[in-house]
């Protein structure tokens, strides 16, 4: 005897699928909560945010490979978000992706802990910046013409900090950036300064400033040096950059407790 079945039960029919659940490449449950036919459904991401990818197909649900915007991709901590703000752009990585990515990568990839020693598992990301779409959108309203591109920076504005948030951070010029770069070294000694047989020798720009007979007296002087050029180009590019960032120049103090190097004086004494 042969069988057939009514047209709303053949295989693969929609009341078949709806309400199937399953996970995909990144770990994350989804669910059929509109099936019209195979290649065109809806599916809900079952996470906090609940994004629902419209018109996907069957084979994909399958194989996993539907994608959640909010998925943790990006060095398994940021995601890209649903918004106006696309990765690429003509087929290249946009630059204020490329901002946010390598902040990511800065503060969370593992392999890069030789690359970013002062950054990796000492600096972190807020959790409103996790999100790529409200990076983007703090980017763009900061964004402003300058020769080279611009840097993100979170010391000027706050000296010390190790938490990249809007409130804390601003874009500069790449020539602004470097003045603030705060490396660790092998020497044990705050950035500028170097011990010889005499004592402590400061050091900018490679202009020697001196010989001191402590770190603290060597680095005040480093400072002092440090703090009028920071303000000589914050006056040479104060037509460019925009107020909060000249303002920031002006009030930056160079400390030599925010120095990465720094260990203090019974260090220092040894």
């Amino acid at each position: 005897m042969n069988f057939s079945f009514p047209c709303h039960l053949e295989r693969g029919d929609k009341t078949d699928r709806l309400g199937e659940i399953r996970i995909n490449n990144q770990g994350t449950k989804m669910k059929i909560i509109a099936y019209r036919k195979r290649n065109d459904m809806d599916v809900e991401f079952l996470d906090d945010f609940h994004y629902v990818k419209r018109h996907s197909a069957y084979s994909n649900f399958v194989k996993g490979t539907i994608k959640n915007p909010y998925d943790r991709s990006v060095f398994g901590i940021g995601y890209i978000g649903d918004g106006k703000w696309k990765v690429k752009h003509n087929g290249k990585f946009s630059r204020v992706y490329l901002c946010w990515m390598h902040m990511i990568e800065r503060c969370y990839y593992d392999k890069n802990q030789e690359l970013h020693p002062s950054y990796y598992d000492k600096c972190t990301v807020c959790n409103e910046w996790l999100n790529y779409q409200l990076f983007a959108d703090w980017y763009k309203e900061r964004e402003y013409e300058c020769d080279g591109r611009l840097h993100l920076d979170k010391d000027i504005k706050c000296p010390g900090n190790t938490v990249y948030a809007p409130e804390k951070c601003l874009l500069v010029p790449q020539r602004i950036n470097m003045l603030f770069l705060n490396k660790p070294n092998k020497r044990g000694l705050p950035n500028g300064i170097r011990k010889n047989s005499c004592g402590y020798l400061a050091k900018y720009n490679q202009m020697e400033l001196g010989v001191y007979n402590s770190v603290e007296e060597a680095y005040s002087v480093y400072a002092s040096k440090k703090k009028k050029d920071i303000i000589n180009i914050a006056n040479e590019y104060k037509e460019i950059i925009p107020d909060e960032v000249y303002q920031a120049l002006l009030k930056y103090e160079v400390s030599i407790v925010h120095d990465k190097n720094y260990v203090g004086d019974e260090m220092n004494s040894k």
